[in-house]
């Protein structure tokens, strides 16, 4: 078992709306997302700052931290908060998460603090990885150096990086980390969701 931690920070300035609201098959994409990590989950915990634009949601609640400190201080809350060993942590702004994904990224994380896809780039998805209980210490002393990219602890852990060449026998387009910053990324994944690829995660 693991808990899943929906992080709904940050300002959307690129975006100039909040991401979480956005309307994803005619309700908030918040609210999907929520539904689709249930089923991997009986512990989801939805981390944001004013939490009141988020009730009515299927999730716990749980402040970010004060003063604000990004997403690393959100992973840190979650993390404390979560009730299991390991938890799931997602930014809102990937709408095509894929449970199957999430499910077969734990199955890898034997001897590991942390499982940690790259993306086709070549670039690790932090917001879209597992981490286990024993990385609430170095992420707070990474913290308390005012380090704020969720990045900064990794020296300091076991990380299991997934490279492409892995991950694409289950998801071969990499739908599962697409993510939406502007409203050019929102038009763009919104035309392309009529494709075999993507309707799976559309629901």
């Amino acid at each position: 078992m693991y808990s899943v931690i929906l992080l709904a920070g940050g300002q959307s300035r690129r975006m100039g709306q909040d991401k979480a609201l956005l309307e994803w098959h005619g309700r908030p994409l918040i609210a999907a997302l929520v539904e689709r990590l249930r089923q991997v989950s009986d512990d989801v915990i939805l981390v944001a700052p004013r939490l009141e634009r988020l009730l009515g949601f299927a999730a716990r609640l749980l402040p970010d931290p004060t003063p604000p400190v990004g997403p690393l201080g959100g992973l840190w809350a979650g993390l404390l908060s979560a009730r299991y060993e390991w938890a799931f942590v997602l930014a809102c702004d990937m709408p095509l998460v894929d449970p199957l994904i999430i499910r077969w990224l734990f199955e890898r994380r034997s001897g590991s603090d942390a499982v940690v896809p790259v993306n086709a780039e070549g670039r690790p998805e932090p917001l879209h990885a597992f981490y286990r209980a024993s990385c609430l210490n170095p992420i707070a002393a990474a913290l308390a150096r005012g380090q704020r990219a969720v990045v900064a602890f990794y020296p300091a852990i076991r990380v299991r990086y997934i490279p492409p060449a892995d991950w694409q026998a289950v998801d071969p387009e990499g739908w599962s980390w697409r993510n939406i910053n502007t409203p050019e990324d929102w038009a763009q994944l919104q035309r392309e969701w009529g494709s075999a690829a993507a309707c799976r995660h559309c629901a």
